[in-house]
């Protein structure tokens, strides 16, 4: 039966192109196909038109941890994994039916060790009678296994370059944070140094005037005394300013709250800025809908705040203009605005009013200051779990508006 298999298989190698006839001249070309079983690194095998391996060469059988001689009258389906029985029979069908088929499937060797191979086989015919299936199998278990951990591979690979892209970003992000606070620090430097070397000059050139002029006149020696004082107050305040933010930041401000008249407090912050406000003929109206009002308030830091925020308003209104403080009793809250008609705000630099060392660029204005105001009253107002919010417009003015529980006992 093998010779008649393999004597057919000369037809089947002429159809490919391969000259038996050079073939016989070298010898006995039964021989030199069998020999090529032998030398073969695939798997070749020969079925009977039952299905038996009637032949299969060595390295192929090897490769499954048998012998030649164990595989022979073997059923192939035997050495097929059972889940792709269905698969090969389907395949042999169809190479029965249009004479060749080509598949993939998982092998069984001696000792359960799944092996996978690509196989391709070819109907053999004699007198136009199917007589039996020559087969070539590639062993591709070790690409498959690649292959699988590759595709394992790729959903980690795509989430971890979304990682590092997201990183990237952050990185980039917070290196850019980094650059405009180093930039808003100098900033910072730079003006709180001025705001410290003004008041210093006067201080220091008053008292060399009156050090040099011992004749000065009792009246001039005491007006220069009393810029001396008040540049001296305004120094210790910014100092002081300074240091209650720091002290802030890292927690070493204790809130000593008590129970106030807000409207009283109010009233204090109009008259600490009264000066001020009148320098530069401002109008400011109170509106308040009772004379008391109670809430728990850490009093003196509240009026800070509230000092703070009117210096604000007046610094930037221009001469003549409106200031108008409103008081709102609400149920649970209070609620302080102070409005001016003064330069305004620009709507770039709103989102970042309370950042650290950010002070607002206003190239057609020669206002001095360290752009600590804003920063110190949002802090006093967050130690007091309030809420503050500002609304601006160019040229048209500056809301700010503060809510303050009445009762906010921690």
């Amino acid at each position: 039966m093998l010779e008649e298999l393999i004597e057919e298989t000369s037809n089947f190698g002429s159809s490919n192109n391969i000259d038996f006839e050079k073939l016989i001249k070298l010898g006995d070309w039964k021989e030199l196909f069998l020999g090529l079983f032998d030398v073969s690194r695939e798997l070749l095998f020969i079925l009977d038109g039952n299905g038996l391996i009637i032949s299969i060469n060595q390295f192929g059988a090897s490769a499954l941890d048998y012998s030649a001689q164990d595989l022979i009258d073997k059923h192939f389906i035997d050495i097929i994994e059972p889940m792709h029985t269905q698969l090969v029979n389907t395949s042999i069908n169809l190479a029965l039916k249009i004479g060749s088929s080509f598949f993939e499937a998982s092998l069984v060797n001696k000792y359960e060790k799944i092996n996978r191979y690509q196989i391709s086989i070819r109907t053999i015919k004699k007198d136009e009678n199917i007589i039996g299936l020559i087969g070539v199998g590639k062993d591709v278990s070790v690409q498959r296994k690649i292959e699988n951990e590759i595709a394992d591979l790729k959903p980690k690979l795509v989430e971890a370059e979304r990682l590092i892209a997201l990183e990237r970003a952050r990185s980039s992000h917070h290196k850019m944070m980094l650059e405009e606070l180093n930039k808003m620090k100098s900033e910072f430097v730079s003006n709180i140094s001025h705001e410290l070397r003004t008041p210093l000059a006067s201080i220091v050139g008053f008292s060399e005037t009156i050090a040099s002029d011992p004749n000065m006149p009792v009246e001039m020696r005491n007006e220069f005394n009393l810029i001396i004082l008040n540049e001296g107050k305004r120094l210790a305040k910014l100092i002081n300013d300074v240091l209650d933010l720091s002290r802030m930041e890292t927690g070493r401000i204790a809130i000593n709250k008590s129970k106030v008249n807000i409207v009283k407090l109010i009233n204090r912050m109009i008259d600490n800025n009264k000066k001020l406000i009148d320098s530069k003929n401002l109008i400011i109206t109170l509106e308040a809908p009772y004379d008391e009002i109670i809430i728990e308030v850490d009093e003196e830091r509240l009026l800070q705040a509230l000092d703070s925020l009117m210096e604000n308003s007046v610094k930037f209104t221009n001469d003549g203009g409106r200031i108008k403080v409103i008081l709102n009793n609400l149920y649970r809250e209070v609620e302080i605005v102070v409005a001016d008609t003064g330069i305004g705000i620009p709507v770039k630099d709103l989102p970042y009013l309370f950042q650290k060392f950010y002070r607002v660029n206003r190239p057609d204005y020669d206002i001095s200051g360290a752009g600590m105001g804003l920063v110190f009253v949002k802090q006093i107002v967050d130690l007091h779990k309030g809420l503050i919010n500002i609304q601006s417009e160019p040229n048209k003015g500056t809301s700010v508006l503060i809510k303050l529980l009445k009762n906010n006992r921690d």
